[in-house]
Order: structure tokens, then sequence, then C-alpha cells
């Protein structure tokens, strides 16, 4: 197999495992001509297919399902900038505020808590919309506990700072300590 070019140790790992899945179910195929048409796959596009994506192509042409690995991205509290969506961060709770209740220009009746969470970059105020606002009281949160908040969007505060919104996808966890 040629060696994947510009790519890291875990590329080559999914490459070879696509190749390999290519000759499980193409028993008409060989490794030398599965490699081949990966790399006539690379060079029709211009060669800016990376060797892994060209080869998940031929994969997806040949009729060979190749389900792609999930991961999980640490973000930093420092790092957050206004307009990310789906952000997952860990920290530990510094403090939770009241719950109150807002009307909306709808004239409808809206309900948002606040909480603090830092860890160790820095610390986040998070705002929990509507039916979000139980799980304060659902998983009882106070200071010192650690979180995951899965699932929320980051907005820009009356500060100026980032603030992270907890909407109708978001959740939190309370994570135990050998749990990271």
């Amino acid at each position: 197999m040629p060696e994947p070019t510009g790519q890291k140790e875990t590329s080559k790992t999914s490459l070879e495992e696509i190749v390999n899945r290519i000759l499980v179910s193409r028993s008409n195929l060989n490794r030398k001509r599965i490699i081949k048409i990966i790399e006539e796959k690379k060079r029709d596009a211009g060669d800016f297919l990376t060797d892994e994506t060209a080869a998940r192509i031929v994969a997806s042409e040949l009729g060979v399902k190749v389900v792609k690995k999930s991961f999980r991205l640490k973000i930093k509290i420092q790092d957050l900038v206004s307009g990310l969506n789906d952000v997952t961060v860990t920290g530990q709770v510094r403090a939770v505020y009241p719950s109150r209740t807002f009307t909306r220009r709808d004239w409808t009746e809206g309900k948002l808590a606040n909480i603090v969470v830092s860890d160790g970059s820095g610390s986040l105020r998070v705002i929990l919309w509507d039916n979000k606002v139980e799980l304060v009281e659902k998983l009882k949160l106070q200071q010192d506990q650690r979180i995951r908040i899965s699932h929320g969007y980051v907005r820009e505060g009356r500060n100026g700072k980032p603030e992270l919104h907890l909407g109708e996808r978001g959740s939190i966890k309370v994570i135990e300590e050998k749990e990271t």
C-alpha cells in the first residue's frame, strides 16, 4: 500500500480499515487493484483528496459501507468564540443563580437560569432556556460539581464575552470523579 501523503498515523489505520472492508465485501478485487482505484480517484480530483477521503468515495461507489469514526474534541472555555454550535464543555460549577421567568415579544412566557462553569482555562456563563431550566433542580446542581454540558451554542454576552446557551438539543450531565 502506498504511504499516505501528509496523513497522521490514525489516518493510515483508517485507510487500511477501508481497504480491508472493500476486500472483504468485493472478492473480485485485490489489494493492488483497490489501491490503484484510490490513486486514480485522487488524481481525477486534482490531488485535492486525502487518501482516506478517496478510499471512502471508492468504497461508496463499490457499494461498501464504511462508518466514519466519531471523536470528541476537548474544547477549553478560553477557546470558545461566538457563533460555535454543538459545543461540549466540561468543567466545575462555580455559581448557580435562581431561575426567572420573562415575557417574550410575542407575549409568551419564557424561563431562564444561569450558572457559571470553569475549566482551568477560564470561566463561562451558561444560560439555560425554557425546559432546560429544570435541569438545575433535577440534577441538584451546586458549586464545585463537575459537569459536562453538551450540544450548546455560543453567543456573545452583554459584557462582550462568550456565553454558552443551552436550548432544545442541549443536555447537562454530572460527572463522577473517575469519568472524563
